[in-house]
């Protein structure tokens, strides 16, 4: 159970060891899910946008099965940890009850908007991949065949525009779930003085 404690000027509240490893686990998973979503949009596509439509495409594949692992398992860890913290806060309806729920609920949103709007070209780039195989990773002319807005640069490149969405909700469950863990308690300064023996008489 919390206790307070008084520590320099400001009362705090000491949780136990198990809430503390539970809450880093939650925060940091979220904090490295947002920051990892985001970098692939903002970072690692426009790189990759660069290399020819086989290499992009097996970069893509390279990219896509490493992620379906990692932010799986940071999305299940943090929904688990909010959803927990959410359900056994003993006010139903408080502000650090409904932050811990919308933090949950904004990383398992992702997982249905993941599977509306980025699926479907995820497809689209997988079977690519595969179709281009046995192309040389340099040949510049491996779709002059396909129409252009189905090219694999223009598909990574409107995956990478859909993805800032998942990031969007990613950030905001971040950002939730840490005001709800610094804002734990009100902070109430602890002021105090030194009184002599006839001002603690009332004198």
């Amino acid at each position: 159970m919390a206790a307070l404690t008084n520590k320099s000027l400001f009362y705090t509240e000491e949780l136990g060891s198990m809430i503390r490893v539970a809450q880093v686990l939650g925060l940091t998973s979220t904090a490295f899910l947002a920051g990892k979503v985001f970098a692939s949009s903002f970072t690692a596509v426009p790189a990759m946008l660069h290399a020819p439509a086989p290499l992009l495409a097996k970069q893509f594949k390279t990219v896509f099965d490493s992620d379906i692992y990692v932010n799986s398992i940071a999305s299940v860890v943090a929904t688990g940890v909010f959803s927990f913290f959410a359900y056994r806060d003993p006010n139903p309806g408080s502000r650090h009850q409904v932050l811990y729920t919308t933090a949950a609920a904004l990383i398992a949103a992702a997982v249905p908007y993941s599977f509306i709007f980025l699926h479907p070209i995820s497809r689209q780039l997988l079977q690519r991949a595969n179709d281009l195989a046995n192309t040389s990773l340099t040949d510049t002319a491996a779709e002059s065949g396909i129409a252009k807005e189905e090219t694999t640069h223009v598909l990574v490149d409107r995956w990478a525009t859909l993805n800032l969405g998942r990031s969007l909700l990613c950030c905001v469950a971040a950002l939730s779930a840490t005001w709800a863990a610094v804002d734990r308690l009100e902070v109430v300064p602890a002021v105090g003085k030194i009184v002599g023996g006839a001002n603690r008489m009332g004198h």
